[in-house]
Order: structure tokens, then C-alpha cells, then sequence
């Protein structure tokens, strides 16, 4: 994880993203269902990294990073650090969960 800290904003984001990112891991082969909302469904494949649903979808990793994410990311000069602290509090909060 890198030096920066999770804002409230973002740590709120990562709360809302783990049941989603849970349940496409654990029943939907890494893919989000289509009842959700656009952003959700791109959210949770950018934090799985599902490439194939995002180029499936006609995006591209760096255009999801901008739709999904603006206004948490200014501190950070590298997106992807902040994509992988993302990943690592939804890790986190998903083996706290048991």
C-alpha cells in the first residue's frame, strides 16, 4: 500500500464497492451483474481488473480510473497507486468480514 491514506470519501466508495466486488468474485465468475447501476458496474470490474468486461463495455482501464473515480484521486501523482490502496482496503474489509 502506498504512503497516502484513504479520505472518508474514499473509504465510504470502498465500503460500498466490497459486496459487489464479493458477490461478482464469489458467484459471478469476476463480472458485475447487470442490475447495477453503470457506475457500479464499472467500478467493481476496474477494482477486479476484468478486462474483458471493460473493453466488452468499449472502455479502456485509463477512462474507467476518470469516470469512476473523480474527485478522489487528486492527491495521488499515479492513478494506479491508488487503484491498488483501493484493492488492498477492499481485501482488507473482505477478510475482516470472514
Amino acid at each position: 500500500m502506498s504512503i497516502v491514506r484513504l479520505t472518508d470519501v474514499e473509504v465510504e466508495f470502498v465500503r460500498g464497492l466490497v459486496g459487489r466486488v464479493r458477490w461478482a468474485k464469489e458467484r459471478n465468475d469476476g463480472f458485475p451483474s447487470p442490475e447495477w447501476s453503470t457506475k457500479e458496474q464499472l467500478a467493481v470490474a476496474l477494482v477486479l481488473g476484468n478486462q474483458d468486461y471493460l473493453a466488452g463495455q468499449g472502455y479502456l482501464m485509463s477512462s474507467v480510473l476518470d469516470r469512476v473515480c473523480v474527485g478522489m484521486i487528486s492527491r495521488y501523482e499515479d492513478r494506479i497507486a491508488w487503484l491498488n490502496d483501493i484493492r488492498d482496503a477492499i481485501d482488507d474489509l473482505i477478510r475482516g468480514a470472514g
